[in-house]
């Protein structure tokens, strides 16, 4: 683990940090690391905020400082209008008798951000919706202005969790409305609905489904577990909640990944933890990509692979044809290779 890392690490999960090891003003080298990690993390809002309540930004340079504020600052607004936008989402599917509740940075927000709106970086609205009743709610949204984007191939691909994405011009935020929160696992959605919180009129899970729906998000639909990869903004998510209330942990179905993550967290000191005997190759590989760059490109590759061979031979078909005959896929299968943006 690089001494960046491990410095973001200990900012945002305060642990103690040797002022007279803090890094220099004119430390470009390692300022820039930093800022590269933290932005592939999400979480440059998140620093500047503990780095502001710890009162060190005086030991950043002023340009730093003034580029993580504006940063804070835009996604401070953005989240004032994604609240904005949640209720009336809310307002809009309690109104029509829909049962649903708002996942991930959506329900964060309505919970442990209210007071810290500019903490946390989101990109959409989540929302899960009971399974007979997707297709309500789709026209709803569509009679409200809302369509559909990534063009209209999704037929040609096995379904997944969620329908395409909804936007609406005069909004900020796209919406996706799931019928399951992973599509690789078993979770009872219908218990997650019927359980919620309800928080000024906002849906969420209770805050042991909040928590498990986290870590599965990142472990099992982000390949977190299977890549042994990790993500400060998850992490930083999952400490959060779990700190509401004592061992909320050890509350949560007892899985693999859960496990995993808690392994992940040791290994950046941020808890302590007694890794199980059956994830010891997990640890030790979790560290070598960690600290050797040849071994994430051997990870990366391998995991590549596996997930060119684990796609079953009639989507593969699929996705074929839908390449061929659809500009739409071809356009959506590009950018997901990163070969357009």
């Amino acid at each position: 683990m690089n001494s960046t890392t491990r410095f973001i690490s200990n900012i945002l999960f305060d642990k103690e940090i040797n002022l007279v090891s803090f890094p220099t003003k004119n430390n470009d080298k390692f300022w820039d690391s930093f800022v590269k990690i933290g932005s592939s993390h999400y979480v440059i809002p998140a620093l500047y905020y503990k780095l502001k309540q710890r009162d060190y930004l005086s030991l950043l340079n002023d340009e730093l400082v003034c580029y993580m504020e504006e940063i804070y600052n835009q996604n401070l607004k953005r989240n004032i209008n994604l609240v904005k936008e949640v209720n009336e989402i809310s307002n809009l599917f309690r109104s029509n008798n829909i049962d649903h509740v708002f996942l991930k940075g959506a329900a964060l927000l309505s919970s442990i951000y209210k007071e810290s709106l500019g903490i946390r970086m989101i990109g959409d609205i989540d929302v899960l919706i009971k399974n007979d009743q997707i297709l309500k709610a789709k026209s709803l949204m569509e009679n409200h202005g809302y369509k559909f984007i990534d063009g209209p191939f999704l037929p040609f691909i096995d379904p997944e969790k969620h329908l395409n994405r909804m936007i609406h011009k005069k909004k900020i935020f796209a919406v996706e409305l799931h019928f399951r929160i992973s599509n690789k696992i078993k979770f009872d959605c219908d218990k997650v609905i019927k359980s919620k919180k309800n928080l000024n009129n906002i849906f969420i899970p209770n805050t042991n489904d909040l928590l498990y729906h986290m870590i599965i998000n990142f472990q099992v639909n982000d390949y977190g577990s299977l890549k042994a990869h990790f993500h400060f903004r998850t992490l930083f998510d999952v400490i959060n909640i779990s700190n509401t209330q004592p061992d909320l942990i050890k509350q949560v179905p007892n899985s693999l990944h859960v496990k995993k993550i808690q392994v992940v967290l040791k290994n950046l000191n941020i808890i302590n933890y007694k890794t199980p005997l059956n994830l010891s190759f997990f640890e030790t590989r979790f560290r070598l990509i960690n600290t050797i760059y040849f071994f994430s490109l051997i990870n990366d590759f391998l995991f590549d692979i596996f997930n060119i061979i684990s796609v079953s031979p009639l989507t593969r078909i699929k996705q074929i044809i839908a390449l061929v005959f659809r500009r739409d896929y071809r356009t959506y299968a590009l950018k997901k290779l990163r070969i357009l943006k």
